[in-house]
């Protein structure tokens, strides 16, 4: 049984290699991988003029732009001239050029022309904002964090014991440690001792702190002068506000423990400069 033909032989006579796989030229005859090459077997075909004569779909394959590269833009892909019409462009948005994938953003091919600016949403609210505030550029206006408004404490005893344990109940729920290195889980509700914290400073923002109630007042003072960014080459002192004045202040020893001191739910101001 004689077997089919296998490959083909290569044109070129000097070789004439029988190789099975053959590669067929633009002249119409095969050759081996060593003479397909026009320059190889003097091919008599013309390259420009197969050029010329290739497909509309091969002539599509643009190169990149981008200067120093030579893969085949995305757009030359996509392109077909029998359905251009509602296909997605593969071109840069701004300079409308053609890019291989590795260039197509415009930061990767430096592209020279601006972003456009997006246009402005929410064209009424910019419109009140511009209303309440001229000249800010539509823009509200930075504010200092507001803290919030103090509740009057009632003159009726009964209802003054029951509004100081709802004001507690809410400090223990804001309270943060004094001591950072302090974690909840490590210190009990009836070992902490809660106190609001303010600065001299009327425009600082009250904070609420615990502490345990083995803590020195000189140590609180230290470590709440640093909650308060506190800076100052002179002494400084911590004071409790009397619950029957607000205006009369008690310095703190600061040798003496702070719960020697202070009640749970005391008000305590930092202030700089040597007692009265």
């Amino acid at each position: 049984m004689d077997l089919a033909p296998i490959g083909a032989h290569c044109a070129l006579p000097s070789c004439h290699t029988l190789d099975l796989l053959p590669i067929r030229c633009r002249c119409d005859r095969q050759f081996c991988k060593d003479h397909i090459f026009p320059d190889r077997h003097d091919c008599p075909v013309d390259p420009s003029q197969t050029l010329r004569d290739a497909s509309p779909a091969l002539q599509k394959l643009q190169r990149c732009a981008f200067a120093s590269c030579n893969k085949p833009s995305l757009d030359s892909f996509v392109g077909d001239a029998a359905g251009e019409e509602g296909r997605v462009t593969a071109l840069c948005l701004r300079c409308k050029l053609g890019f291989c994938a590795s260039h197509r953003d415009a930061a990767q091919h430096a592209c020279p022309v601006p972003d456009p600016v997006a246009p402005q949403r929410n064209e009424a609210a910019h419109a009140l904002l511009a209303k309440h505030f001229p000249g800010s550029g539509a823009t509200v206006p930075a504010s200092k964090p507001m803290s919030a408004p103090a509740r009057k404490a009632p003159t009726d005893p009964k209802k003054l014991a029951q509004f100081q344990k709802v004001e507690l109940m809410r400090m223990r729920h804001r309270a943060v440690p004094i001591d950072p290195k302090d974690k909840p889980g490590s210190v009990g509700v009836d070992q902490r001792l809660h106190v609001k914290v303010s600065g001299a400073d009327s425009n600082a923002a009250e904070k609420v702190f615990w502490a345990r109630k083995s803590m020195g007042t000189g140590k609180a003072l230290d470590l709440l002068a640093g909650h308060f960014n506190t800076r100052t080459t002179g002494p400084l002192r911590l004071s409790r506000r009397s619950g029957g004045d607000p205006e009369e202040l008690t310095v703190l020893e600061t040798d003496k423990l702070l719960s020697e001191q202070v009640e749970d739910g005391c008000e305590l101001i930092i202030s700089s400069g040597d007692p009265q």
